[in-house]
């Protein structure tokens, strides 16, 4: 429930009185409209007299009567909420946190399937501290809130780790970048630069680690689809953290392959096919039709920002300097391409 919705249920719960028609009309509206419970506590019996819905939270059958020892509800607690939620409980009830209003979320496992579940405690404790008598109040269950709250701390966390990836990213590629002259160092900068930006045009997939491998090859290599066959299999989604050391592998192979390699003739092809192969997500990229191809006798920016970003991947590269075209090889655990459970993420 947002703000809101909190005060349109106290407002429609102001004045209530239980012992009249009107009152009744209101707390069915409550429970209906904002799924709320409304309990009463005696302190001094241990006893809770709870609307009937309040055992449904718990997962727990409707007695006969309404007013029940408090035990079973402290017995769905999650083993590791219930002892601070007791300790802050009884903290209130002496009045060691200053307050007269209790409001608390804790952990539950359903009694019947088992499931663990958020339910907020709220209410207003009566008498004195150290002595109090009872206590009227409501319980919702919070658990999409608190999930929700949950995936936008995970996504800032996120959006802040890539921030400093991308700088980290900036600085290597203006130490790697070279250009026999100013503007031809200008031009390959920009280009590398332009490239990281199209990976955050993926940013709504990556927040959900559900980026689509076929769209980054599209975005990376649609300036060449008339001369790139994608045979792209079943693979799994790409991590976040994986997202632009693919995406800047395709660009630098595109562009070696512009300036030098098949994409510099007008008959020259490339084949970029992606599966899995022995339990890896394996990349092939195979030029053919373009200029006579050498292995190149020393080591250019392309290859080192490729060698990087495998390693980013935690990769293995391969590369075959054939006559008619370079052959590339990647092969990444796919742990690592998909952030599957129990890998960890490259810093």
């Amino acid at each position: 429930m947002d703000k809101a919705g909190a005060d349109a249920a106290m407002l429609l719960l102001a004045g209530l009185d239980p012992g009249s028609e009107a009152g009744r009309e209101r707390v069915r509206l409550a429970v209906e409209m904002f799924g709320l419970a409304f309990f009463e506590t005696d302190l001094a019996a241990g006893k809770v007299t709870v609307t009937p819905n309040a055992f449904g939270l718990f997962g727990l059958p409707v007695p006969p009567v309404l007013t029940v020892d408090r035990a079973p509800f402290w017995d769905r607690y999650h083993p590791e909420d219930a002892a601070w939620a007791r300790e802050r409980f009884a903290a209130d009830l002496r009045g060691e946190r200053g307050r007269d209003d209790y409001c608390e979320r804790v952990r539950v496992i359903r009694h019947d399937d088992g499931r663990i579940r958020w339910i907020e405690f709220s209410g207003h404790m009566f008498g004195r501290p150290g002595a109090r008598t009872h206590i009227v109040g409501m319980l919702r269950d919070v658990t999409d809130m608190v999930e929700a709250e949950e995936r936008q701390r995970l996504l800032l966390r996120e959006v802040a780790h890539r921030s400093n990836n991308t700088l980290a990213v900036v600085q290597s590629l203006i130490r790697l970048t070279q250009g026999a002259t100013v503007e031809e160092y200008r031009k390959g900068l920009q280009a590398r630069l332009l490239s990281l930006g199209r990976t955050h045009a993926l940013l709504p997939g990556v927040a959900h680690g559900l980026t689509d491998p076929a769209a980054v090859v599209r975005g990376e290599l649609a300036a060449y689809a008339d001369h790139l066959e994608a045979a792209i299999g079943p693979v799994p989604p790409l991590a976040p953290h994986s997202v632009q050391p693919v995406a800047m592998i395709l660009h630098e192979l595109a562009t070696n392959a512009a300036k030098h390699g098949a994409f510099a003739h007008p008959d020259g092809q490339v084949r970029l096919a992606m599966g899995m192969e022995t339990g890896d997500v394996v990349l092939r990229w195979t030029e053919r039709g373009g200029p006579v191809v050498a292995m190149p006798t020393r080591r250019g920016t392309g290859m080192a920002v490729i060698g990087a970003q495998a390693r980013q991947l935690g990769g293995t590269l391969e590369f075959q300097w054939a006559i008619d075209g370079l052959v590339l090889e990647l092969r990444v655990p796919p742990e690592r391409w998909a952030g599957l459970a129990g890998a960890s993420a490259p810093a």
